[in-house]
């Protein structure tokens, strides 16, 4: 008899442990029946756990990142990359509206980052195919070009300024880099000029690719504002009337 009392102790001591059966919570488990039966309604819930929601066009962290529709950004050039060999390199995707290069600050030089806008979403995506395209020794990298949010809300209050008392003068933008005054005094022939006035870089003495014209009357500078977006060598020009800097 003595010698069944060790068994006897191990199966109460396994009875016991059965009967104390917690979860990870540390509370008791159901009976397995009712535990599988809670199982299959928990179901939907544990995969919904699972799976959890990400808002469409969210990245890590859920939090929201854009794109600009008709824009893309081009990294890894060679910095001796002209220009006109990137819009060769581009236009093969669909018509350039606007081509922005990313230069040193202390010597003006390209720094092999270019943004190039095009005319339609469509090119835009096209664009990315040329990602891992050679130049030289290096691979060039062509990608989504990101919305700067605090870019975008400030550009959401910002319109074309309006004409101001007096105003005889109109700001002229995105032109060639190549164009010169007489240039413009012909693109605006109908239009009486008193002068124009480049900006230009002061390190490397190049346009900025923008000018201002003042002209003779007011018939003259309205005439000038209707060619807005008018295609002048191969860029569409941004005309607006000048912001004066009077006080």
């Amino acid at each position: 008899m003595a010698s069944d009392e060790p068994k006897r102790a191990k199966k109460d001591k396994k009875n016991k442990r059965k009967k104390v059966k917690k979860d990870k919570w540390g509370q008791p488990l159901p009976p397995e029946s009712e535990e599988r039966e809670a199982e299959e309604l928990l179901e939907p819930v544990k995969t919904a756990a699972a799976e959890p929601e990400t808002a469409p066009g969210s990245g890590a962290g859920g939090v929201e990142e854009s794109y600009e529709a008709n824009k893309v950004v081009a990294s890894g050039m060679p910095y001796s990359t002209t220009e006109e060999e990137i819009r060769v390199m581009f236009e093969q995707c669909g018509p350039i509206y606007q081509l922005q290069l990313s230069r040193f600050p202390d010597s003006g030089n390209f720094r092999g980052l270019a943004f190039i806008t095009f005319e339609s979403e469509s090119a835009a995506i096209s664009a990315l195919s040329l990602d891992g395209t050679k130049m030289g020794d290096r691979f060039v990298r062509v990608e989504k070009c990101r919305v700067d949010q605090k870019r975008k809300r400030k550009a959401e209050f910002l319109a074309d300024p309006e004409k101001a008392k007096g105003c005889l003068s109109a700001y002229i933008g995105n032109l060639s880099w190549n164009v010169t005054e007489d240039d413009i005094r012909e693109c605006f022939n109908t239009s009486k000029i008193s002068s124009v006035r480049f900006a230009f870089d002061k390190i490397t003495g190049k346009s900025r690719g923008f000018c201002h014209v003042d002209f003779e009357d007011d018939e003259s500078l309205e005439k000038a504002i209707q060619k807005n977006q008018t295609e002048f060598h191969g860029r569409p020009m941004k005309i607006a009337y000048a912001v004066s800097n009077r006080s």
